[in-house]
């Protein structure tokens, strides 16, 4: 490079020279400007945290999302993770990584990630590059104690960090855990009506509408008196989530009229259905009515009512039904 004057032969040429870190200017051997160098700042990881669903009632379950950014446009981060987030405080554990979880971008880290069933700690460990720009979310599955406490509860993570990025944030999310709403019941008869002394099955729905436990739950059903029970079950269905158990004590004794239900625990994850064999010894319409639903953390629902009819076997022309 070269200043140039009017004149030709007044001309000066002007070299480069590199000294220490430093582009050098020199003019005719005299140092006359230095500019610095100016070394690549790589920026560390950062890390958020979510919960979905950010509100439940206790024995709810809901996703802790954690999402890792590398916010270099051109420069890859190693050995990135190495963060860990203590649930206890918030009497909640975590049932694992969900299926589908994964990250986005290229360069999709695999790391070692670890939530073990039941535990209230999640470690994630680091991986080895993960490429410039990619973001990663990873949800972890985590279930409120029965008794944990209302209101807004804060979990914050040991910061994230990188070898050659440094080390980046720490992370928060809340959730709000909120009373549960009341149980429902329903009830339900297989058939519109049937034969005197013939049977058919009562089933009684226990519902549970909250994403949490109901705990407490209770409710009896005194059956008409042209019904009487034969025998009674329990069926309960489990879905790919399993967040705990429904249990209750159930009576319903063959011979007699009455269904009781309780102590019971509702796992929202786990409804059942009480089925109970009746057989009808009376003749015409039976109202059956259960009593209230009534749980300890959750109050009180609604009755249910079912009807049933029941016909003689004798025709009115005089005939008996085969």
């Amino acid at each position: 490079m070269h200043f140039t004057h009017q004149s030709v032969a007044n001309r000066i040429y002007a070299t480069p020279h590199w000294h220490k870190g430093h582009a050098c200017l020199a003019l005719a051997g005299l140092l006359v400007a230095t500019v610095p160098l100016m070394a690549q700042t790589i920026l560390p990881p950062t890390l958020s945290a979510t919960f979905n669903p950010a509100t439940i009632s206790p024995g709810g379950h809901t996703d802790l999302i954690f999402t890792i950014t590398n916010p270099n446009s051109s420069v890859s981060l190693t050995d990135v993770g190495g963060f860990s987030d203590d649930l206890s405080p918030l009497n909640m554990v975590s049932l694992g990584i969900e299926l589908g979880s994964g990250c986005t971008g290229s360069n999709g880290p695999s790391p070692a990630r670890t939530a073990t069933a039941g535990s209230s700690t999640i470690t994630f460990g680091s991986f080895t590059s993960f490429g410039a720009g990619n973001t990663c979310s990873v949800p972890y599955i985590t279930v409120l104690s029965v008794d944990a406490t209302l209101g807004a509860q804060t979990t914050t993570t040991s910061a994230i960090t990188s070898t050659n990025g440094g080390t980046g944030n720490t992370a928060s999310a809340t959730i709000t855990v909120v009373a549960p709403v009341a149980p429902q019941l329903t009830a339900r008869f297989d058939d519109a009506s049937i034969l005197q002394f013939g049977t058919t099955y009562l089933r009684l729905a226990l519902i549970n509408p909250n994403n949490g436990t109901l705990t407490g739950v209770a409710f009896t059903d005194p059956l008409p008196t042209g019904l009487t029970i034969v025998g009674a079950g329990v069926q309960c269905s489990q879905g790919t989530l399993n967040t705990g158990t429904t249990s209750f004590n159930l009576i319903a004794e063959p011979g007699s009229s009455l269904i009781s239900v309780s102590d019971g625990i509702l796992v929202a994850t786990n409804p059942c259905s009480i089925i109970v064999g009746v057989e009808g010894v009376g003749l015409g319409l039976q109202t059956n009515t259960t009593s209230v639903i009534t749980s300890t953390n959750g109050g009180t629902g609604n009755s249910a009512t079912a009807s049933i009819n029941i016909i003689d076997q004798i025709f009115e022309d005089g005939f008996e039904q085969n």
